[in-house]
């Protein structure tokens, strides 16, 4: 499903889902990936449904690019890459700056699977009912269709 290296990992004590691609050793700063996830890209659905709605007419190319972030990263996305980049990131200290550049439909496959996890998770959890967890689940999966279905340049 997701062409990267990653494990889910479950922070009970703030009711998070994480995805940590620490082990994914084809990017540089793949561990970055995960730095919007829960900050500049909200797991609430009316965020999410806007995030992703932008997304698929980023990677349609009905618009040119695609900005988001400012809390944990800064997130600018074009039809063919994402790059992330971190705000904090400061000449005179760091020797390098941490940029993670990945296809922008594999970043929202990211986002899709990380959003699923999140609403199973919470639902299980007893954090949001477990009616809005499987509408929204539902709705996941009929996007990720899409966006794959976009990827293997077939017509939505």
């Amino acid at each position: 499903m997701i062409k990267y290296k990653y494990k889910l990992k479950y922070m009970d004590e703030f009711n998070i889902v994480v995805l940590d691609f620490d082990e994914e050793k084809s990017l540089e700063f793949a561990n970055m990936i995960s730095d919007p996830l829960g900050s500049d890209i909200p797991w609430r659905f009316k965020d999410l449904r806007n995030d992703i709605d932008n997304y698929v007419d980023l990677l349609r190319g009905n618009i040119s690019e695609y900005r988001h972030g400012g809390n944990a990263s800064s997130v600018i996305s074009y039809r063919d890459y994402t790059i992330i980049e971190d705000p904090f990131y400061d000449e005179e200290e760091d020797e390098i700056e941490p940029i993670c550049k990945l296809e922008t439909v594999e970043f929202v496959k990211i986002i899709l699977v990380w959003a699923y996890e999140t609403y199973k998770y919470k639902s299980e959890r007893g954090v949001i009912a477990r009616e809005e967890a499987e509408m929204v689940m539902n709705w996941i999966k009929q996007e990720m269709i899409k966006v794959k279905s976009i990827e293997n340049n077939e017509l939505t």
